[in-house]
């Protein structure tokens, strides 16, 4: 029998006995996890995944891909189709880089050699929790929010540009296998598409917020396993460089809620580990260096008591993407029409 099944078994089950045993902090653990997604996950991310999804889904993100795709051909060394997944991951939070790159898997339209080096770095908070979440809400600093999210920003590009170079160069010429649907088709699948990825990141989240209320880990490491409730609690007194490396390592149980994508496209976790400690890394130099240029003040966190929600539901980008997508998405359904007739 193999050692490496028994050892995952003799974990599970004694995970299991400490969560009956401790079953009342388990519960209060799980009650804030299912809270904490309700509050912020699902209103702030499932629209967007939804609208997101429907574009990936569709010939719309033709669009994007033949106006703009030249950037993933020149800058990333990736067919032009990649670039809408580039984008959103990058601006929409994680872990939508991750999903929408499977997605693109999954249709055909990039190989698995190209789906791990886009999960080598289209990973990213996203404006929605890094400016607003973290950055308004948290440390009541719009100025510092930004400073995060272009600190991640360019940690991602610098290492899609590395990678670029490990390739032999080619400037592929556009190609895509989208294939002419229907809305109501494209509506169910994308709502189904979202709404599993946002039960899959609710039930880790519930998950990993009842073991820590059982252990109860020191605050000092909790960024490293869930990484809201670690920069985000009362108690969090980090600089704004280590902040910023945090929230490019992403936490465990962002990572845990992936690997399926990273599954799929035969990759190993040691190595999206390696990229994400490579982020962060970068990340922290990159802070340091804009905070040479743009000076921040010391203090970090705030006493705003403004829900987080309430700031990622209503960020002016977010919500610009989303109205962008929505036109190109119906440009493109228009398009259709016309040559239908």
């Amino acid at each position: 029998m193999n050692k490496k099944n028994i050892l995952t078994l003799i974990s599970l089950v004694t995970l299991s006995i400490i969560i009956i045993i401790f079953s009342s902090e388990a519960r209060n653990g799980a009650i804030e996890g299912l809270a904490l997604a309700e509050n912020t996950i699902i209103p702030s991310l499932l629209p967007l995944l939804i609208i997101f999804y429907m574009i990936m889904k569709s010939s719309a993100k033709d669009i994007i891909a033949k106006s703009a795709g030249f950037i993933s051909t020149y800058i990333f060394n990736l067919p032009q189709i990649t670039f809408p997944a580039i984008l959103f991951g990058l601006v929409g939070g994680y872990p939508t880089g991750a999903l929408l790159t499977n997605e693109l898997l999954a249709g055909g339209e990039i190989d698995e050699k190209q789906a791990r080096r886009l999960l080598r770095f289209n990973f990213c908070g996203g404006c929605g929790f890094i400016i607003t979440a973290v950055g308004s809400a948290t440390m009541g600093s719009l100025k510092k929010g930004t400073i995060l999210f272009l600190s991640n920003i360019l940690s991602a590009i610098t290492i899609g540009i590395i990678l670029s170079f490990t390739e032999k160069r080619e400037y592929n010429k556009f190609y895509s296998f989208s294939e002419n649907k229907n809305i109501s088709d494209i509506l169910t699948d994308a709502t189904n598409s979202a709404v599993k990825s946002v039960l899959n990141i609710t039930a880790f989240i519930i998950l990993f917020c009842a073991i820590n209320n059982i252990i109860n880990l020191p605050q000092s490491i909790m960024p490293f396993i869930e990484i809201t409730s670690g920069i985000c609690g009362d108690d969090c007194k980090f600089s704004l460089p280590q902040i910023s490396a945090y929230l490019s390592f992403g936490g465990i149980c962002i990572h845990f809620q992936i690997l399926q994508c990273i599954g799929k496209a035969k990759m190993k976790y040691t190595d999206f580990l390696f990229f994400r400690i490579f982020s962060a890394l970068l990340s922290y130099c990159y802070t340091k260096l804009i905070l040479i240029i743009f000076p921040a003040q010391t203090a970090v966190f705030s006493n705003s008591a403004t829900n987080v929600a309430q700031f990622s539901s209503v960020n002016l980008l977010l919500s610009c993407l989303m109205v962008a997508g929505s036109f190109i998405f119906i440009a493109d359904l228009s398009s259709k029409k016309f040559k239908t007739n």
